[in-house]
């Protein structure tokens, strides 16, 4: 049984002074979302949950690339209590369906920074990048040979041993296969651009992006291929 961790009180949950995510959860116009789309989307969540929202990310490296991350603020993934975890595996495994079957094997990560001091991040907020990669190798193996890892037989062990570290990195291969990489600090975007390298992309970089079409194209292609999959 998942161990239990107490509820966090309201200061525990309160954001900081300014979160990205958070705003534009709520509506808010101070954020990079609503920066670049106010004037052709309202929003850009595709699937939603009682405490989750899965969204397009700016700076689609690869169409379908998107991310997942709780309402409430948690810092990172190993912060989650045992029950959001447990929507949290239901939730990759509807995400991993529809991209697998819209894109081919996709992969997902998290780099837990827990702030600047433990890595860069960009947005501290808890959110986890799913990527279908199409062509593009796993980078699974290159990880392998850069950090000392464990592989885990569950995303609740991240929860068991993470917070022991100031920074980590969850990743679930293409095979579906879960470790946490003890990185320590990484710089910001780290395996957006090792993704990017792989592609032999130098457009890595997701605060260049403008509007893009890409992102449009996520939104139709995961909504149309989601309907298809729960008429089944």
């Amino acid at each position: 049984m998942p161990e239990l961790i107490p509820a966090r009180t309201e200061d525990e949950v309160r954001p900081p002074s300014h979160c990205d995510f958070c705003d534009e959860f709520v509506g808010g116009t101070r954020n990079a979302f609503h920066s670049l789309y106010h004037e052709t989307l309202a929003s850009r969540t595709v699937l939603a949950t009682g405490n989750f929202r899965v969204f397009p990310s700016i700076g689609q490296l690869l169409e379908g690339y998107l991310l997942i991350a709780p309402s409430a603020h948690y810092a990172t993934l190993d912060e989650l209590p045992a029950e959001l975890v447990v929507e949290l595996r239901s939730i990759f495994e509807t995400v991993n369906s529809v991209l697998s079957q819209a894109y081919g094997p996709c992969v997902f990560f998290e780099h837990g920074a827990r702030g600047p001091i433990h890595g860069g991040c960009g947005i501290y907020h808890a959110h986890v990048h799913a990527v279908p990669l199409g062509e593009v190798p796993d980078p699974v193996d290159a990880l392998k040979l850069r950090f000392p890892y464990r592989e885990l037989a569950r995303m609740d062990d991240l929860r068991r041993d993470g917070q022991e570290f100031s920074a980590y990195l969850f990743y679930q291969d293409s095979n579906a296969r879960i470790y946490r990489f003890d990185t320590g600090s990484l710089p910001s975007q780290y395996m957006r651009k090792l993704i990017a390298d792989r592609q032999g992309n130098q457009d890595w970089d997701w605060r260049s992006a403008g509007c893009e079409e890409r992102l449009f194209a996520t939104i139709r292609r995961f909504l149309k291929q989601h309907e298809s999959t729960k008429a089944r």
